[in-house]
């Protein structure tokens, strides 16, 4: 059953509340768009979803069906139902205005931080959100042998989704990725939805 269901316009942010035992769906609408991800403790803030830790706990930066990702305390905080897509990154922080201006010499773009911050605000949540926290879901980020970060087009179809199931009661923020001047979106940053549903 579904308990709440909110679109993510293109290059924006919104947040959702998710009970522990509730599912989310991450649902890429039109395809080939990135969502960073940051969710909280609803009971304490203080812990909060961190890429580090996942990456620690499961030995890996590659997350797969039926793993969790982990709290700044190792705590799991969300686990892996259902992946469409399979690739993702945790290695990178959000884009910010500083990478567009660093990168690419533009000021004032919109950035993935100004969403979930943006999230945050429309939740009128208080809560402090950092870019390096964020989860990058659907971004076709590799390693090479040589240690280089390479950023591939995310070419998954419309409809894409990722479940995942709250381990414990959450605020989530989602970022809709702005990015256009990189290969992140496939040059196109477009719209997604978050589905909130009772487990089975």
């Amino acid at each position: 059953m579904t308990v709440s269901e909110v679109v993510i316009p293109a290059k924006e942010g919104r947040g959702v509340r998710v009970a522990a035992g509730q599912l989310l769906d991450l649902v890429d609408l039109e395809g080939s768009q990135v969502a960073d991800l940051v969710a909280y403790d609803a009971a304490d803030p203080a812990e909060y979803l961190s890429p580090a830790h996942t990456a620690a706990v499961n030995t890996s930066v590659l997350l797969k069906t039926g793993q969790s990702l982990y709290s700044n305390h190792r705590n799991p905080l969300l686990t892996i139902l259902r992946d469409d897509v399979g690739r993702h990154d945790i290695v990178v922080p959000c884009c910010d205005r500083e990478r567009y201006e660093y990168s690419y010499g533009v000021k004032d773009h919109r950035s993935c931080l100004d969403n979930l911050l943006q999230a945050r605000d429309l939740l009128g949540l208080d809560l402090e959100v950092r870019g390096e926290n964020a989860w990058n879901v659907f971004m076709h980020n590799s390693v090479t042998a040589d240690g280089e970060v390479v950023t591939d087009p995310a070419l998954h179809p419309a409809g894409s989704t990722i479940t995942l199931r709250a381990e414990r009661d959450l605020f989530v923020l989602v970022s809709a990725c702005p990015q256009d001047l990189s290969p992140c979106n496939n040059w196109d940053p477009t719209s997604m939805k978050l589905v909130v549903r009772e487990g089975a």
